[in-house]
């Protein structure tokens, strides 16, 4: 069995705010190709001017993407939050997302960034309401804390 760990971390973003789209997206085309090759998954997003990223893939293959995040400079100031043992992936079908932020979601991120918040949960929870404000494939938490998809009639519905 494969082991499996999550973490998220938040730093300050060394971006100049006229070129915070572009660069998200750079960042999102590459680390989707990269993390593929290393298996890891995850979500980003940039909240005034702080990146939140969730991450997940093997012990080893964080430890050596974080160190890499230090030498990065767009961040400064990089904190792991929380990181734990997982069963299973939330986000198995992303090397690497973004999604922008709805105003209604970014209310759940900016309480957690605020608070730094160790409960990994939360911050699961704040990203697939991100995800699912974002695509119009809505994607939502299933009981087991992955994201799946769904489409906008069944999301209408719930």
């Amino acid at each position: 069995m494969n082991t499996l760990d999550q973490l998220v971390y938040c730093s300050r973003a060394r971006l100049a705010p006229e070129q915070a789209d572009e660069q998200v997206a750079d960042i999102v085309h590459v680390s989707a190709f990269r993390n593929a090759q290393v298996g890891i998954t995850g979500a980003l997003a940039l909240r005034d001017g702080v990146f939140i990223q969730l991450l997940e893939g093997s012990p080893t293959a964080l430890d050596i993407l974080m160190l890499h995040l230090h030498f990065d400079q767009r961040h400064d100031d990089i904190v792991v939050l929380a990181r734990e043992r997982i069963a299973r992936r939330a986000f198995p079908i992303w090397g690497m997302i973004a999604p922008r932020n709805a105003p209604s979601t970014a209310v759940a991120l900016d309480a957690l960034i605020a608070g730094r918040s160790s409960r990994l949960d939360l911050w699961r929870q704040a990203m697939a309401g991100c995800l699912a404000a974002a695509s119009p494939q809505t994607e939502a938490l299933d009981e087991g804390g992955v994201i799946s998809r769904l489409s906008t009639r069944s999301r209408q519905a719930v």
